[in-house]
């Protein structure tokens, strides 16, 4: 199966995460010890092309997530790609993590968030 590629507004949903990262966001979700990491990747929490009550929601339910807690090639022991309860465990459900997320993109007030109907199907995930 081909993978479904993001279309614009997505494309800018990811870069605005990125640019938001600069502004404290890791640090925010994951704790202080993550407060100057710059070495982090995005993490589609079901894949991109994931789609809940017939929405498509895989390229907007989008997480940064450091390195090692990311990586395939980390053995980190709360690394959400090999273990993914020790991770929500330590820092909470990924949609929880996504509103907070949410959260403080709107608080900084220069970033387009997901559309309504976007949230709103990532709110009633249980992920």
């Amino acid at each position: 199966m081909a993978m479904k590629k993001a279309n614009v507004a997505q494309k800018q949903w990811m870069k605005d995460i990125s640019d938001a990262c600069q502004y404290g966001v890791i640090g925010a979700l994951y704790g202080e010890e993550y407060d100057d990491c710059d070495n982090w990747q995005l993490h589609h929490v079901k894949g991109r092309s994931f789609k809940h009550n017939k929405v498509s929601i895989g390229h907007w339910l989008i997480l940064p997530v450091p390195f090692d807690l990311h990586d395939v090639s980390s053995n980190h022991p709360l690394n959400v790609t090999h273990h993914k309860n020790a991770f929500t465990n330590e820092f909470g459900m990924q949609t929880e993590l996504m509103g907070e997320l949410v959260g403080l993109m709107s608080a900084m007030g220069f970033y387009k968030l997901p559309p309504d109907n976007v949230l709103e199907a990532i709110e009633d995930l249980n992920a």
